[in-house]
């Protein structure tokens, strides 16, 4: 069990499911204070109580920053294994069911979201495509998922903005899972990073194969595919 990862996907959802308009990550540390305040006004000694909460709220507050920082996911890069079904390229167009966490976009609109339920598909022309679905849902009974949020959301890159691709594992919730993190420049703006996961090696070495195919010579270099050209 990974701790990290479970604290990671714990402050995720504490942040994405709201509650009388107010994420529940605020609602929580409103309870923090007003148990500072009430230690204040009891008759109790007033150091202890009030340090013990003001060290809690402090370490909430530390633990929030933290995972915003890490976007949620961390990831450990680790050297895979080929898989015997790795020499299996993907068919034009097929669906990959995955998981994803990166930025998406619909309709204008862009989130960072972790850990999507989602497809990975090459089109045609060779454009990457990763399909999402945020999905209704509730976290400890009171939160819930905004509702103009529900529905797809997509990333697009082109082979040729694919700037480096390793392999590891992604720690989100209690087990690491293997993971893709592929980082890529838009035509416009910063690069941005996206983890796809999976739940088979063979599934990852085929997704991985075929983001190399057309990927700039320097990222196939760094994975191994050939020699990096002078």
């Amino acid at each position: 069990m990974s701790l990290r990862g479970t604290i990671l996907r714990i402050a995720y959802l504490l942040r994405r499911h709201l509650w009388a308009g107010w994420p529940l990550s605020r609602w929580l540390g409103l309870l923090f204070v007003a148990g500072g305040l009430l230690a204040l006004s009891s008759g109790w000694p007033v150091f202890w109580p009030s340090a013990l909460v003001a060290g809690l709220y402090g370490a909430y507050l530390l633990l929030l920053t933290w995972a915003a920082r890490k976007r949620y996911v961390h990831f450990q890069p680790v050297p895979l294994p080929p898989s015997p079904q790795s020499g299996r390229p993907l068919r034009r167009e097929a669906l990959v069911r995955i998981r994803a966490s990166g930025w998406f976009t619909v309709e204008g609109r862009g989130r960072y979201y972790a850990d999507l339920d989602a497809d990975f598909q090459t089109v045609g022309t060779r454009e990457h495509i990763i399909l999402a679905r945020v999905h209704p849902s509730r976290f400890l009974s009171l939160g819930r998922w905004p509702a103009d949020e529900v529905g797809w959301w997509y990333a697009f890159f082109q082979p040729a903005m694919i700037r480096r691709l390793d392999t590891g594992h992604l720690y989100f919730g209690a087990q690491p899972r293997l993971a893709l993190r592929v980082v890529y420049a838009p035509d416009e703006g910063a690069e941005e990073t996206i983890y796809l996961t999976f739940d088979a090696a063979s599934t990852l070495s085929r997704v991985r194969d075929d983001l190399l195919r057309d990927a700039p010579a320097n990222v196939q270099a760094r994975a191994g595919l050939f020699p990096e050209r002078a």
